[in-house]
């Protein structure tokens, strides 16, 4: 698959996006990008180079801005333990924030790099007036948020927001809570004013560590299993023709 999707949480606290980012371009062969403006996480997670001149987000909006020629999004990434490629940001949010602000005026640019790739772009948490512009260039938004109570009204309250200002959007519900998916499908649905594709994924630690450390191996793990699930609703998404039958089949699931 190609296409650039983000993905990003609705408000503080650990819902999954940074995770899910990583499976969505695992199951798409794809590369993912860190463009958090509150720092990056992952280079120390994955055990990527710390580096100043190493390659990562700073390196990648610099050619990004300089660009008059064929250039490669994997050539500013480094890849993990289970060679999926990585496009770091900086830890420090000094740092970060002015290569994400780059980024997002430089996504028509980013967009023709990558032309034949899938790119996740990890946004971590939407911030209406720093998020959008990195946003409006992608395909969409993907948010995730967790089942429970909190995490599931702070992402909904939000909706009517994120219909107006993202080119399109899928709500990601992670791990078990208290209400079915049909349920939390309708309250968005009534809070948005708009059909909105609402799709589970799992709580897996053990398949976010062979994600990062062995790959999909012979049976891939629950967490795999949803990205890909994902990646073809997305597919269905990038085609115009198909945006309205995917909502509807995809708004309101068993």
């Amino acid at each position: 698959m190609t296409g650039c999707w983000a993905v990003a949480t609705a408000g503080p606290g650990s819902a999954g996006a940074t995770t899910l980012a990583l499976a969505l371009a695992f199951a798409a062969n794809g590369v993912a990008i860190e463009a958090n403006s509150d720092g990056g996480v992952l280079a120390a997670r994955l055990g990527l180079s710390l580096g100043t001149s190493a390659p990562g987000l700073d390196s990648l909006v610099a050619e990004l801005g300089t660009i008059d020629g064929p250039a490669s999004v994997l050539e500013h990434a480094q890849r993990c333990a289970s060679y999926l490629p990585v496009v770091p940001c900086a830890s420090t949010e000094e740092i970060a924030d002015g290569a994400v602000r780059s980024l997002a005026s430089l996504m028509p640019a980013l967009r023709r790099c990558a032309v034949e790739l899938f790119v996740a772009v990890d946004v971590g948490r939407f911030r209406a007036g720093e998020s959008q512009p990195l946003v409006a260039g992608c395909d969409g938004l993907v948010l995730v948020t967790s089942a429970a109570t909190e995490g599931l009204a702070c992402a909904l309250v939000r909706l009517p927001v994120l219909v107006a200002s993202v080119p399109q959007l899928v709500l990601a519900v992670r791990g078990r809570g208290p209400y079915p998916l049909r349920e939390i499908a309708r309250v968005a649905r009534q809070r948005a004013g708009t059909e909105i594709p609402v799709v589970a994924v799992p709580d897996d630690p053990r398949g976010v560590v062979r994600l990062i450390r062995r790959g999909a191996g012979r049976r891939p793990s629950p967490l795999l299993q949803s990205a890909h699930e994902l990646i073809d609703l997305l597919t269905i998404l990038g085609t115009p023709a198909g945006v309205s039958g995917a909502a509807a089949m995809w708004g309101a699931p068993a």
